[in-house]
């Protein structure tokens, strides 16, 4: 079964609704009002999820290490990362610049069977 988000809306729809979206956008005015855009549109999860990002960006913007914000934010290097992307203009494709780390793949690998022992072992060839 497909999602219906990657459907497509009707032009005459998403342009009503970017409309009204301005709308809410001009009636934003103090904390309150942001507070209250957020609840009518977003989840909570949603608005965590923004704020996050946000919250990134401006650790980013102060030259912080990612495992600094990562201990801050509780977010993980990929949304780092992706989140430096959109500073940087790519909005959400990949950095060309971006050094890949494959791990290298050995021809034999050699498998080392652990025989060890287990306690009750003779207790229970006694019992059958």
């Amino acid at each position: 079964m497909k999602s219906s988000i990657n459907k497509k809306l009707d032009k005459f729809i998403e342009k009503e609704i970017i409309n009204e979206l301005l709308r809410e956008f001009k009636n934003i005015n103090s904390i309150d009002s942001l507070n209250k855009f957020f609840d009518k549109f977003l989840t909570d999860y949603e608005k965590c999820i923004i704020f996050r990002r946000i919250a990134t960006m401006k650790l980013l913007n102060q030259n912080k290490k990612y495992c600094d914000i990562k201990k801050i934010l509780n977010v993980s290097a990929n949304t780092i990362s992706k989140t430096k992307d959109i500073l940087e203009g790519r909005r959400y494709s990949k950095n060309p610049n971006r050094k890949r780390k494959y791990s290298t793949l050995t021809k034999h690998k050699k498998i080392r069977v652990y025989q060890r022992k287990y306690k009750g072992a003779e207790n229970i060839l006694n019992i059958l």
